[in-house]
């Protein structure tokens, strides 16, 4: 979860000379001067920043301030945000928060969600090194120079959606999806501010640490997230071991990317006929789960209309809800997303045809 925060970006101090013992990175550390908090806000987030903070840098790249609160009614368990770069040097002061109402939940001393509490952290710690929508107009080509245009906006399933189309990240995803005619990578179009832009879009990318839901199994650091990195300019040494395979949507083409959903690809599963069957990955056992609706394509559930056609019952799993209204948004407990009507004119599972399909 990726939260919004005031932030200011400060000028950089060109005569720093402090390079200590990286000679060998191609970006220099940042100056004492520049790890002084220089901006005009009083806080960062919400933590207060002390003034000898203001008066003196410390000796570091990036200053984190860590706070917490305690409110087990709030379902995250962190979240974390910038609020100072330096002006083509990249983040210097950054802040997350903890959630002990949720953390107190969860017995550490297991190995495995000690680990999923792990990659939170370093998933909203990626936040704060520059993979939101409002850090990606602030990256840097290898150059120095900002780049003309590192996004491109437009229309996926019938959403408005960012597509990042940087070097390394479009070379990359190129090789992976088998697709050289990719323009853009496209990021989660769904979801608040917090979700939207700033993660990678769930049902291209899957399985990946840095899209917006917290999987159940484990989520690698796949290539995507590292040349996102290298893509900022500021971190160009990231090791290329230290990047985790992934397969979901790899070398299905452009289709995957580009067209709508399909529950009839592996990477996609149809939640009446495949629960308690593995996962994506064959890791474990696992459950099929339909997420939002408003996506070209969506399943069509099993519906029955009332004798005197005033209610629509519609089967979801083994649950049923009953539409009264037109045009009602009906929620289904364990489903994301809503379910809902064609508007009038418009037919199919994916309300995209304007004529009605004549069956024989």
């Amino acid at each position: 979860m990726q939260k919004l925060y005031p932030y200011q970006v400060i000028s950089p101090d060109d005569d720093y000379t402090d390079i200590r013992n990286l000679q060998s990175k191609k970006s220099l550390p940042k100056s004492e001067q520049q790890m002084r908090f220089n901006s005009d806000l009083d806080k960062c987030g919400e933590v207060t920043v002390p003034q000898n903070d203001r008066d003196k840098g410390k000796d570091s790249d990036l200053h984190i301030y860590a706070q917490y609160l305690n409110n087990d009614q709030l379902s995250f368990v962190a979240y974390a945000a910038n609020c100072q770069f330096v002006y083509k040097v990249g983040p210097s002061h950054g802040q997350i928060t903890f959630n002990l109402g949720q953390l107190e939940k969860k017995d550490l001393s297991q190995q495995f969600i000690f680990q999923d509490i792990l990659e939170i952290v370093i998933h909203e710690m990626t936040h704060v090194l520059g993979f939101t929508q409002h850090s990606i107009p602030l990256w840097i080509q290898s150059d120095k120079s900002s780049y003309v245009e590192p996004t491109i906006k437009k229309k996926f399933r019938e959403i408005d959606t960012l597509f990042l189309k940087t070097p390394k990240v479009l070379q990359f995803a190129r090789k992976y999806f088998n697709c050289p005619s990719l323009t853009g990578v496209p990021l989660e179009n769904l979801g608040g501010p917090g979700s939207a832009n700033s993660h990678w879009k769930n049902t291209i990318i899957n399985g990946e640490y840095m899209n917006s839901q917290q999987q159940p199994l484990q989520s690698y650091f796949s290539g995507f997230t590292a040349n996102l990195l290298r893509d900022t300019g500021f971190y160009e040494e990231i090791k290329e071991s230290m990047e985790e395979d992934i397969f979901y949507g790899k070398g299905a083409g452009c289709q995957h990317v580009t067209g709508q959903c399909n529950c009839t690809k592996n990477e996609f599963c149809i939640p009446i006929k495949e629960q308690d069957l593995c996962d994506f990955y064959h890791i474990g056992a696992s459950n099929c789960i339909a997420g939002q609706f408003n996506e070209p394509n969506c399943l069509c559930y099993k519906y029955e209309c009332s004798s005197n056609g005033q209610l629509v019952t519609i089967h979801v799993g083994k649950q049923k809800v009953v539409c009264t209204k037109n045009l009602e948004k009906m929620q289904v407990n364990g489903y994301d997303g809503t379910i809902c009507v064609c508007n009038k004119g418009y037919f199919g599972n994916d309300c995209s045809l304007t004529k009605p399909i004549l069956k024989a």
